[in-house]
C-alpha cells in the first residue's frame, strides 16, 4: 500500500511539473507576443509620425501654390487692364489723327 501511495504521489507531482512546463512555455509565449506587439506599435508609431510631417509638408506645399496662384491671378488681371487702357488710348489716338 505504501508503494501504490508512493507511486501516485510521484505520478501527481510528474503531471504537476508538466503542468508547470506548460503554464512556463505559455507564459514565455504570451512574452514573446507582447515583446512583438510592443515593437510593432513602435513601428507604426514612428510611421505615424512620419505620415504627419508629410501631411505637414504638403499642407505647407498646397498653401504655397494656393500664393502663387493667387498672385498670378492678380498679375494677370493687372496685365488685362493695362492691355485695355493700352488698346483704348491707341483707339482714342487712331481717331485723333484721322
Amino acid at each position: 500500500m505504501l508503494d501504490e501511495q508512493k507511486s501516485a504521489v510521484t505520478k501527481e507531482a510528474a503531471d504537476l511539473r508538466a503542468s508547470l512546463r506548460e503554464v512556463e512555455k505559455a507564459r514565455l509565449d504570451a512574452r514573446r507576443e507582447l515583446q512583438d506587439l510592443r515593437r510593432q506599435v513602435k513601428q507604426l508609431d514612428s510611421e505615424r509620425s512620419k505620415l504627419g510631417r508629410e501631411v505637414i509638408d504638403l499642407q505647407q506645399r498646397v498653401n504655397r501654390d494656393e500664393e502663387k496662384e493667387d498672385e498670378s491671378r492678380r498679375h494677370q488681371f493687372d496685365l488685362k487692364q493695362k492691355v485695355g487702357y493700352i488698346i483704348k488710348n491707341i483707339g482714342c489716338c487712331n481717331l485723333i489723327l484721322s
